[in-house]
This record gives structure tokens, sequence and C-alpha cells, in this order.
């Protein structure tokens, strides 16, 4: 049987659990920071499957790891750009996730006309990365909107979540390791206060290159730092076992590593 995919797109596999997804050929990709993420939300937050909101969905990555992977949800995928929600729609036909992963095409600036406020016990987001002033725009829309802050920024993506949550709802965030005390700063001025921190580096003995956190609406519990998440070893892929643990072999030879680069 033919794969459902167009000619510009690649279908991809990833994580231990048969998720895959669409993704242009040669535009944007997402990479190891979405399966980061997904994991952390999930191993931080246990008990019954709760509602899950994603803002910025991208390809869907996030979203269909904690269903399929992690057991968790349902999930409502918030994407943007309408050819990305647009593969998001089919790639949750593909992995049989009509009633566990719901696409809502919209801006996130505008939550308050897309989603029910308050309802999420749990928001999670990989977003744009880059400052919309650093560095130089890519010239293809869809990377622009997906790698910088163009289309939202970090504190667009801090009141959304503020929104959307319950009381003592949880939020959950990576972004770069030079963005730590920004964003910490934003989300405790919104209430939403950080809870778990942890920093990824490349490898032992390098600088973090990504910070992973979570913070509760509402409620101060303190913040506990974790060990540091390691990504290169000698697992298999190159990858530390902690890692190498979260995908199928295969999946090392096709994402991108954390790099300056991010992932939906």
């Amino acid at each position: 049987m033919t794969e459902p995919t167009a000619p510009d797109e690649t279908l991809d596999s990833i994580g231990t659990a048969g998720v895959r997804v669409l993704q242009r050929r040669n535009g944007y990709r997402f990479t190891l920071d979405a399966v980061l993420l997904a994991h952390f939300a999930a191993s931080e937050n246990t008990g019954a499957p709760r509602p899950i909101l994603e803002l910025g969905a991208g390809s869907g990555v996030v979203s269909f790891l904690l269903v399929k992977q992690f057991n968790l949800g349902p999930v409502d995928a918030l994407e943007l750009q309408p050819a990305v929600h647009a593969r998001l729609q089919r790639a949750v036909v593909l992995n049989d996730c009509e009633t566990r992963v719901k696409p809502l095409l919209g801006d996130l600036r505008r939550i308050r006309e897309l989603v029910p406020g308050g309802h999420y016990a749990h928001v999670v987001s990989n977003p744009p990365f880059r400052m919309a002033n650093a560095g130089v725009r890519s010239p293809d829309d869809e990377r622009a909107v997906s790698k910088s802050e163009v289309a939202c920024d970090a504190s667009d993506v801090v009141a959304a979540a503020r929104y959307a949550l319950t009381p003592g709802g949880t939020v959950s965030l990576v972004y770069p390791a030079s963005r730590v005390a920004e964003v910490l700063g934003l989300l405790t001025q919104a209430k939403l206060y950080p809870s778990v921190l942890r920093f990824v580096h490349s490898r032992v003995g390098s600088p973090a290159t990504r910070f992973l956190v979570q913070a509760l609406r509402d409620r101060d519990r303190g913040l506990v730092v974790r060990p540091p998440l390691i990504v290169h070893g000698e697992a298999p892929g190159g990858y530390s076992t902690e890692v190498a643990a979260l995908m199928d072999p295969p999946l090392a030879e096709r994402v991108s590593p954390l790099s300056g680069d991010t992932g939906d």
C-alpha cells in the first residue's frame, strides 16, 4: 500500500509506540526537543488521564507521543499555520488518534476565542526559540514562524497557558538555556510558579543548551532542580541510555540533535 504522502512530504516514525508524522521534505522538521518535552511532561505528571492542550503543535510529535507512548490526554493540538495544521489532521488518522488528539487551527494570542478558560489540567509547548530580531529570518514562512518569535513570543505563550489551565494545573515548556531567567520570570509574573527545572546538556561536561520547566497555576510549592539530562553517550545511535530508551533505534539516524533549531 502506498503511503499517503505528497511529493514534497516525508512520513517519519518516532518513539517506541509507532508514532508517525508528516513533514515537508525540504521544510522545517522537528528535532529532539519535542521528544524530550513529551517525556518531561509525562514523567513529572502521573495519575488518571486529563485534558491537555499543546500550543504550537506543528507536526504533532508531542501530542502523539503523549497519548500513544505515555498514555496521557486527550490532547487538543493548536496550530497557527493552515498547511501545517492540514498535515497534522492527516497524521491524526494515520496514528488512529481520532478520539485522542483533536487538531485546532488558530492563533494562541487569540486563545480566548479558541478554547474555554480554565479547562486544561496540563498545557505543553515547544515554542519558537529565536527572538524575532535575532539573526536572519528564514525566507521560508513556515520555517520562520516555527523557529522565530514572529507570530508569538514567550510572554504570549505564558499568557495563553495561564488562561487555559485549571487552578493548580501544570504547564511544561522547553527553551534555550540562555533564556532561563527570562522565562522563569515571565512564569512567576503570571502566577505560574516554577516547580520542576531540568537542564539539557549535549554531553557530560558541556554547557547546558536547553532547559525543561514545569510550573503550577496559582500554587507555589517551591522549585525542584532535577539532575542534568545528557543527550549523547554510549547507547544505540550515540545517545545516552535515558534518551535512547525514548525512541526506536532508527530515530537516531533521522532526528536532528539539539542545535540552534527546535522541533514541533
